[in-house]
């Protein structure tokens, strides 16, 4: 692991509990949360903390 992998893990962790804060809120607010775009917003972004993941173990 690199400190450059670990930085991109730390930011895409951060971003993840933002969207899926306001992901959240949404399904809250809204009774559903599928479809709106602040689900899809927290489905990328965890796609994209999933492969940074990925990142810091594979790299040596």
């Amino acid at each position: 692991m690199t400190d450059e992998t670990l930085k991109v893990a730390i930011a895409e962790a951060r971003r993840f509990i933002r969207l899926a804060t306001a992901a959240r809120q949404r399904l809250q607010e809204d009774g559903h949360g599928n479809g709106s775009k602040e689900s899809g917003a927290c489905r990328r972004s965890s796609m994209d903390l999933t492969r940074a993941l990925a990142d810091v173990r594979r790299s040596s």
